[in-house]
């Protein structure tokens, strides 16, 4: 149990970890226009549309919402990656940095390796 619950720890600190750190190390700030909302069983879902300089315009969905921040035309901020310009997030949807997420990997990968010794020890025996 406690294999899984590291595994399922580290994964996801991983994946958000590779999400968020090219975002909060060089993302730019942008103002993004809504330029549709659509509703699905869950609520709304806002479709925003960036220019980041020297790229085409982007898009990006957002949602979903009970209550839509903005409606079409609104503007909402996004932080895109200008490395990679479709690789974009709202600001709330952000960590504040990666020391909790390296903390949270460093503390799940060291319950993977003591429950692999123990494994590894159980076998031997």
């Amino acid at each position: 149990m406690s294999t899984l619950f590291g595994l399922l720890a580290f994964v996801i600190s991983l994946s958000v970890y590779v999400q968020s750190s090219p975002l909060l190390k060089r993302g730019v700030r942008t103002s993004a226009v809504c330029v549709n909302v659509g509703q699905i069983a869950a609520g709304s879902m806002l479709l925003l549309e960036y220019t980041p300089p020297g790229s085409p315009a982007r898009q990006y969905t957002v949602g979903p919402y009970v209550f839509p921040p903005v409606q079409v035309g609104g503007r909402l901020e996004v932080i895109y990656d200008p490395k990679r310009p479709q690789h974009v997030s709202l600001p709330d949807r952000l960590p504040q940095g990666t020391r909790g997420l390296v903390i949270t990997m460093a503390v799940s990968g060291a319950v993977l390796a003591a429950c692999a010794v123990r494994i590894v020890m159980a076998v031997q025996i």
